[in-house]
């Protein structure tokens, strides 16, 4: 008994001495490395379970204390954590592997980050990678196709210009007011004049986070409404100090489908005038809406001889020929026997006259061009004025972090020159980004940048910076007679020169040989188009000071409490030249402009956030105030009459300009000052359970000074969101193909008042001089007040409703996407609706409208192959939405009520009998917001040729049999335009917006695309219309090629033997010129109205290849030979290729077109590039 209570006793002790050593603290000490083996400074090192932890030092060592036995886990931002056992040994090294979902976890949202799993709202966002991987001078061009729900537009193509930007469609009636806020490093700035995205270098940005539904903006309160896009700019990250120099030189080009395949070489621009001057003299007819295709005026035989002896001096009568036509004597080809003696009858006289070509002739009566004629000049001037232009960028930053400061500071400089001359992009960039941990509660930081941009436009003549379209470079080459040379040229096909050797330029009457007559020049008299564009600037410089500076408190363990105070100045020189040698300014001795702006932005902001685990339940909430404040003021100077040629100083300019035509181009002399202010209160608090369950709610209020009355000064916004982790449920957290999977929803309001004036509650006047009491223009005769605006106190903030409900999932580690349906209704909608004009306006905005737009994207990604030396990814957005008018104004909507329509996107309004100056669209309730109203073209006519436009039967038509058993109502067709009747012909938004991406590694090599498409949709080109590409009336001007052998030609006894065409998809060829000593032609002539019609819609599909990137880094083990960190080498394609439904169109440069694009429009640019990237 004895002996076994001593054996119990001895494994009692036993068991006891063994706890105690496993009880014993010890101390552990290691280093911890990443996977490529360099120490991580600042990786989390705690011991599970208990308060005890520490961090890495700078060569990643630390030291811990811990019993033994007990878990220590090691972690850091973007790796795996690893979890090890202390054990016997004291020494723990751990190498932490890379975590890419790790890194996709923190997102940005409003006035903080999160982890994306946590999120109850709709958040996309896109990396540094891919921004920097493309060559784009502003940061709004890399969200085109990268992010769903996206649409991007730009008027031109003018480098460093920001893309307008579209976030879920059009939330208002005003796609100008549909600008979403950019928030950089938690600044807002909602006025669109500062080009923000175009001021930050792209290889300083971490991350673009684009917010969406109520849950993600409505903390932004009254600028939330139209999404949020957030940009972060780089940090030190943890490690030792590391030098990044890239360089990248590049070759910019016109870009793919900036115009349309053209008519426009010699042969056929002299074989399509002769087909429309036999038309027009053998089939016109005096009378109205006919034609005398089934009586002709003439033979086949005489109409032919007639169009090959008068194929420069008919224009519309057959009997006088006593002007030059459109082809303006311009005869390019020496052709044997045609200057003998006899064979040229002179007509006309002066400037006007011209030759009748008695039996030799250029085009012979078969339409064809002489086969002895052989070319003595052509100037093609796209390819003098479109050239390759030389590309070049250089960053270098400076990064790193101790324990307790990180910091990033770069530099960079961007030249980004365009294809056409007088364009060009230069950005100076410095940045730097300190973070510091003051004491064991107080951090600092201050993010510092300046940037200089140097922008050169030239004038185009719908966008940015109209100009006379004499001025208009596109314009010369897309619009004006293709057979006027750029150079002079003498009888032997010689370019004349001057005394120094330099070509003379076509700038005047005469001055290029032709044996019919004066030519003219291709613009006006003395316009020298190479001295124009060489000479004459419009330059804007930018000078960006930005200063964001914060104080973060740590307190009582779960409180941080943060201050921050950023200040924003812009500085804007604007200078446009004019010379005095040619051009409108001639015979004012030139013209000058300089304008001052001056943009100043002030963000106080301050926060107080709490954040609390009580076991599985964990709730957070954040409270703030913010007050922003911004000012703009600007002076501008017009003047003449200049000294030295090409000085460009105020100076050299000796005489005030206040003539209409100089205010038209230079504006007038003034300027003026804006301010406005925003204070805002918010609260936003969030709840989950053990990472299963969550609930987000958040309200703000905000003040604006746009508002009169203190009453409706401030809105109320909020939202309420909710979310379910499915994959953490106990019965199916266990399922291998189940990586994660979560379903969200939410409601909330939002509002906007970008719409309403600054000071639209407030009557406004104005002082200006009655008259002048001396020709200058500069001594007032006396002065006038005049009221500019009424004051309009009773409107309010413009309020959307939205409801979003998503899914978000991975599978197998592998396949991983997000679904979102959305669903938004915005009340209080601006409407301008008609006033008594005894109130001095015609129209006052009012919240009067309401407009609905539901949607659908998603956003699905899969990494096909993933093995340690290969992986290959592919991802693929898309999104659909329509907006439609929930409620108008009474009349709006009602085609009986002309002035209730609602007309351009691009601001012309609808003019004339059935015609107007642009796109018109019928919104009416239950329509879609961008419901076309247009008149339908419906073919051509089988017994005149001419086009057929729809028209709705009336009641005396029908019981007249005018249009046969067509009964009232019914849509035929009709060649009388005067009667034609618009109709709807669908929304113009697209159906389906997109990209997909695809990236292929293997070891060191790697290959990348990004591509944009859009699927369906509606866009207008004006210049395809009557006056431009789809001109049947003209000849020598470029016509599209789609008309080449597709106009309609009349068979049977009354054919054109030389060509015959009754299924032909364009109307009959007729040269009609009003200038003429009579017009056959006038009966016919579609004039403005062909312009409206459906034939100026095409489908606004488009496939864009954004990117293609090929890189190769160098092995390691070469570098570490050199003592560099990594070299890596690439090429890249941006905006290389285009797919469209129709040549010409490109539909990126506005959401439905309009008189934005089309002759004179400024195409995108495409690069080709090279770059290294080297680290130290």
């Amino acid at each position: 008994m004895k002996g076994t209570l001593r054996l119990f006793l001895t494994l009692c002790m036993a068991v006891l001495s063994m706890t105690l050593v496993q009880a014993q603290e010890r101390t552990y000490s290691g280093v911890v490395k990443g996977s490529d083996g360099q120490p991580i400074i600042g990786a989390s090192v705690e011991v599970v379970g208990t308060t005890v932890g520490t961090s890495t030092g700078l060569d990643g060592d630390y030291t811990i204390k811990a019993n033994q036995g007990s878990k220590i886990k090691f972690s850091f931002l973007g790796t795996k954590s690893v979890t090890a056992t202390a054990g016997a040994s004291t020494t723990i090294n751990v190498t932490l592997e890379d975590d890419a979902q790790s890194l996709e976890d923190v997102v940005v949202v409003a006035y903080g980050t999160a982890k994306k799993k946590d999120l109850t709202g709709s958040i996309s966002s896109i990396d540094s990678k891919l921004i920097s991987s493309q060559a784009n001078s502003t940061l709004s061009k890399a969200l085109e196709g990268s992010i769903p729900g996206i649409q991007v537009s730009s008027v031109d193509g003018q480098p460093g210009q920001d893309m307008a930007i579209r976030i879920r469609g059009i939330g208002t009636a005003n796609q100008n007011n549909s600008n979403p806020l950019i928030v950089v490093d938690g600044v807002p700035y909602s006025d669109q004049n500062k080009n923000i995205l175009s001021t930050i270098n792209p290889k300083d940005v971490e991350s673009i986070s684009v917010l969406k539904d109520a849950a993600s903006t409505s903390l932004y309160g009254s600028r939330g409404a139209n999404g949020v896009v957030v940009v972060t700019t780089k940090k030190g990250q943890q490690g030792k100090a590391k030098i990044t120099f890239e360089g990248k030189w590049g070759i910019n080009m016109c870009g793919q489908s900036g115009y349309p395949d053209l008519i426009d070489d010699p042969q056929s621009i002299y074989e399509w005038a002769w087909r429309s001057i036999y038309n027009s003299a053998r089939y016109a007819s005096n009378d109205l809406y006919t034609t005398n295709v089934q009586n002709p005026n003439m033979s086949h035989e005489e109409a032919a001889k007639f169009a090959s002896q008068h194929l420069f001096n008919y224009t519309g009568s057959t009997t006088d020929f006593s002007s030059k036509n459109d082809l303006d004597n311009y005869l390019l080809y020496k052709v044997p026997g045609l200057t003998d003696a006899g064979n040229l009858t002179t007509t006309g006289t002066g400037t006007a006259a011209s030759s009748t070509m008695n039996n030799t002739f250029l085009v012979g009566t078969d339409g064809k061009l002489n086969p002895n004629a052989q070319l003595l000049y052509y100037d093609n001037w796209r390819d003098y004025f479109l050239q390759n232009k030389f590309r070049q960028e250089y960053n270098i930053s400076v990064s790193g972090a101790t324990d307790k400061t990180d910091y990033y500071i770069s530099g960079g400089y961007l030249e980004d020159p365009s294809y056409i001359m007088g364009s060009k992009f230069n950005r100076y960039n410095i940045r730097s980004n300190i973070n510091t941990q003051v004491t064991k509660w107080l951090r600092a930081g201050i993010n510092m940048s300046y940037s200089r941009r140097a922008m050169q436009s030239p004038g185009t003549r719908w966008g940015r910076n109209p100009g006379d379209t004499n001025e208009n470079i596109f314009i010369w080459f897309n619009d004006d007679n293709m057979l006027a040379p750029i150079w002079r040229y003498n009888e032997n096909g010689e370019v004349l020169r001057d005394d120094a050797g330099n070509k003379l330029v076509n700038d005047r009457t005469g001055v290029v040989y032709s044996p019919l007559g004066q030519t003219a020049p291709p613009m006006a008299n003395q316009y020298d188009p190479i001295k124009i564009a060489h000479d004459n600037i419009n330059e804007s410089i930018y000078n960006d000071i930005n200063m964001n500076g914060y104080l973060e408190a740590k307190f009582l363990k779960d409180f941080t409490f943060r201050t921050s105070l950023a200040v924003d100045e812009t500085y804007m020189m604007k200078s446009r030249y004019f010379n005095k040698e040619t051009g409108r300014y001639r015979t004012s001795g030139g013209g000058f402009a300089r304008n001052y702006w001056d943009y100043m932005n002030i963000n106080a902001l301050q926060t107080l956030n709490w954040s609390h685990d009580y076991g599985k339940h964990h709730v957070d909430a954040l409270l703030g105030h913010e007050f922003n404040w911004t000012r703009s003021s600007s002076l501008n100077y017009v003047s003449s009459m200049s000294l030295i040629p090409n000085f460009n100083t105020f100076a050299n300019f000796i005489a005030l300009n206040t003539s209409a035509a100089a205010q038209a181009s230079l504006g007038s002399n003034g300027g003026g000052e804006d301010q406005i202010a925003l204070e805002g209160y918010f609260l936003r608090a969030n709840y989950n359970y053990d990472s299963r369950y969550f609930i987000s709610a958040s309200v703000r209020t905000d003040g604006s000074s746009k508002f009169k009355n203190v009453s409706d000064r401030w809105g109320w916004f909020w939202s309420l969101g909710g979310a379910w982790r499915i994959s953490n449920e106990e019965w199916i957290k266990d399922a291998s193909w189940l990586t994660d999977l979560k379903l969200r929803a939410d409601y909330g309001t939002t509002g906007n008042q970008s719409g309403i004036g600054n000071y639209a509650g407030y009557t406004t006047w104005g002082y200006a001089a009655t008259g002048w009491l001396n020709s200058g223009a500069s001594m007032p005769s006396g002065w006038k007040l005049t009221q500019n605006a009424m004051a309009n106190s009773s409107l309010t903030w413009e309020t959307k409703k939205t409801w979003d409900v998503g899914l978000d999932f991975r599978l197998w580690d592998r396949f991983y996407g997000t679904i979102d349906w959305y669903r938004s209704m915005t009340d209080d909608m601006l409407w301008n609706v008609p006033m008594s004009i005894e109130k001095g306006q015609t129209t006052i905005a009012a919240n009067s409208a309401k407009m609905k737009t539901w949607g659908i994207e998603f956003d699905l990604g899969v990494d096909i192959i993933k093995t340690p030396d290969i992986l290959w990814s592919f991802s693929v957005n898309g999104g659909h939405y329509k907006s439609t008018m929930a409620n108008t104004p009474e009349g709006v909507g009602d085609p009986k009520l002309n002035n209730c329509w609602t007309a351009t996107s691009d601001a012309w309004s609808m003019s004339g009998v059935g015609g107007g100056a642009g796109i018109i669209y019928l919104r009416g309730e239950g329509k879609p917001y961008y419901n076309i109203y247009q008149v339908r073209y419906m073919g051509v006519d089988q017994t005149t040729g001419l086009p057929l436009y729809s028209h709705y039967v009336t009641a005396a038509e029908a019981t007249a049999g005018t249009f046969g058993s067509a009964k009232e109502g019914d849509l035929v067709g009709t060649t009388n335009y005067s009667i034609a009747d618009r109709v709807e012909l669908g929304d113009a938004t697209p159906d389906f917006i997109g990209g997909f991406s695809t990236s292929f590694t293997y070891k060191n090599f790697d290959i990348a695309a990004t591509f944009a498409f859009q699927i369906g949709g509606k866009f207008f080109s004006a210049d395809y219309g009557y006056d431009g590409w789809y001109n049947n009336q003209k000849i020598g001007k470029p016509v599209s090629a789609d008309m080449k052998n597709n106009t309609w030609s009349p068979a049977g006894a009354n054919a054109n033997a030389t060509y015959t065409n009754t299924g032909a998809k364009f109307p009959m060829q007729i040269y009609a010129n009003p200038n003429g000593a009579s017009w056959p032609a006038s009966g016919i002539a579609w004039g403005s109205s062909w312009q409206y019609t459906d034939m100026s819609l095409f489908n606004a599909s488009y496939l864009s290849v954004k990117n293609i990137t090929v890189g190769y880094n160098f092995p390691q083990r070469w570098m570490d030979k050199i003592g560099i960190g990594g070299i890596r080498v690439y090429a890249s394609l941006d905006n290389m290729w285009l797919i469209t439904s129709q040549s010409g169109i490109d539909p990126r440069m506005d959401i439905t077109g309009g008189w934005a694009v089309g002759r004179g429009t400024y195409p995108y640019m495409k690069t080709c590039s090279l770059g290294v990237n080297v680290t130290f």
